[in-house]
């Protein structure tokens, strides 16, 4: 007679290791089904063919063969160990009896046919589409104007200034030097040339050494007006006068690609000609008494010139034929390194 534990031994290679699709799979249908009264009766010696015969759960084919076989050679040996393994172990991966065929790619070709590298390739067929305006609006492409980065507006996205055009151009910055030095910086960036006039040269010596790393004629500093280099497309050129507004003159840059930039360190009567005389005017934080001459030379918004006296220190606001802008000129590390944190 056989013992309890035998039988546990003779059981155990037959669902071990099993899966939903194998009928030994403990949680399966095979496994629901009350064992064979023939596997209860197997006993401890019994040959190893019998006991495999015996043991193994209702599969066919090849599987079934290939698991009996691993479970009768784990029995004859004695090995527990490799008893228990036996099953998973000898398990066949797919079918044996489906024949095997190489896998097919799109570029291989059977023969006979012509498609792909092994013959002549399909003829394309090009047509024409038609859309709404709306719909090729969506796929047009973001477009962001080139020039000089600004700063950003209030949803982060980049404001770019041009600059420089065929034709002279004024520019005219109410506020300090700091922001004059950071334009400059940035237009250096660009492969211009700078050009300050100023009263205080030693405000703007240092500026063309700390920019390009050495003393370079792209920065010229001069303390009375005079003939400028001639500019191009390829080097343009700002042209900064940092002079008191009666020594400015009323004449524009003659050369074409050449930029003045006026700075107005006080906004006063006598200066807010300069502001109604320029294409683009760029503001730091004013006073109230400089706000309402600048909202009276710009014709600001009421709203406008009052966010103009409570401007934050790195803001400025940008006002052109497109209107105003309030933009974060946001400080790189380089430039706070350089040129100081933002003031006025």
């Amino acid at each position: 007679m056989s013992r309890s534990g035998d039988q546990g031994r003779a059981r155990v290679p037959a669902t071990f290791g099993g899966s939903p699709g194998n009928p030994a799979y403990p949680g399966g249908a095979a496994a629901v089904a009350p064992p064979s009264t023939a596997a209860h009766q197997v006993p401890a010696q019994a040959a190893p063919a019998e006991n495999a015969a015996l043991v193994a759960a209702p599969s066919t084919g090849a599987e079934t063969a290939s698991t009996a076989a691993a479970t009768a050679l784990a029995t004859a040996r004695g090995d527990r160990l490799a008893r228990s393994v036996a099953s998973p172990l000898a398990a066949p991966y797919g079918d044996p009896r489906r024949p095997r065929t190489p896998p097919t790619h799109p570029f291989m070709a059977e023969p006979g046919t012509a498609r792909g590298p092994a013959g002549r390739m399909p003829r394309l067929r090009i047509g024409s589409h038609a859309v709404s305006p709306a719909a090729l609006a969506r796929l047009s492409p973001a477009r962001y104007a080139a020039g000089l980065v600004l700063g950003a507006d209030r949803r982060r996205v980049p404001v770019t200034l041009r600059m420089f055009h065929p034709e002279p151009s004024r520019i005219t910055l109410v506020g300090g030097v700091w922001a004059a030095q950071l334009v400059a910086f940035r237009v250096l960036a660009l492969g211009a040339r700078v050009t300050v006039v100023t009263t205080e040269p030693a405000v703007w010596n240092a500026l063309g050494p700390a920019a390009l790393g050495r003393a370079d004629d792209r920065v010229e500093i001069r303390t009375a007006p005079g003939e400028v280099r001639p500019a191009n497309a390829q080097r343009p050129m700002l042209l900064i006068h940092d002079v008191p507004p009666a020594a400015l003159g009323n004449a524009l840059p003659e050369q074409p690609w050449q930029t003045r930039l006026t700075i107005v360190r006080r906004l006063e009567p006598a200066a807010a000609r300069a502001l109604k005389e320029s294409g683009l005017c760029l503001l730091q934080r004013l006073t109230a008494a400089e706000s309402a001459l600048a909202q009276h030379a710009l014709r600001l918004p009421r709203d406008s010139a009052r966010f103009l006296q409570v401007m934050a220190d790195d803001m400025i606001t940008l006002v052109g034929a497109a209107g105003d802008r309030h933009l974060w000129l946001h400080q790189t590390d380089v430039e706070h390194q350089v040129l100081g944190p933002p003031r006025r």
